[in-house]
């Protein structure tokens, strides 16, 4: 119950300070237009938070984002087509990717690095790791990595998946043109 007296009451106040402020934008007084303009600037700032609060919360990012899964801070850097092949590999794909990214771990564990990302090409198809210089490894608590993971796709673009292994958290995706 109080709880709910809780919550109302600061639904009230809420309510109060949104009627305060509509009242100083509809004022057209020449003392208060330096007012309006304030609030015009705090407005344009408000919708250009929210615009990152959308690619965020719709978990979509592209390169050079930094994105946050389980206090793991990824950013791709770079990706590119690389004409090397593994003589040995099993499979031969049309194009192989290059995944460059940097992982830091601002959690209070170690992590293991090298298995926190999952690939879809252009066709929808997930794709598979091909076996060059991956990233293997772990990070220790407050360090910082410089990670390489290649995959073998049909066509471009991708979608990057990343979510550290053992994390239950949502996974956040980048979307990536292929050059």
């Amino acid at each position: 119950m109080k709880r709910l007296s809780l919550v109302f009451s600061l639904l009230l106040l809420f309510g109060v300070i949104l009627v305060a402020c509509g009242e100083a934008e509809t004022s057209t007084d020449d003392s208060n237009n330096e007012t309006v303009d304030a609030t015009t600037e705090e407005t344009n700032e408000d919708e250009a938070s929210e615009e990152e609060s959308e690619e965020e919360e719709s978990g979509t990012y592209g390169l050079g984002d930094t994105a946050e899964v389980a206090d793991v801070a990824i950013t791709i850097t770079n990706v590119s087509l690389t004409d090397e092949r593994n003589e040995f590999a099993d499979e031969d794909p049309s194009m192989v990717v290059k995944i460059e990214y940097e992982l830091e771990n601002n959690s209070d564990d170690e992590i293991p690095v090298g298995a926190d990302l999952q690939v879809y090409d252009g066709t929808g198809n997930q794709a598979n790791s091909y076996p060059l210089d991956n990233t293997l490894g772990s990070l220790k608590p407050g360090k910082k990595i410089q990670g390489v993971e290649h995959y073998g796709i049909e066509e471009g673009p991708i979608e990057i998946y990343f979510q550290p292994m053992f994390s239950l958290d949502e996974e956040a995706i980048f979307e990536i043109e292929v050059e």
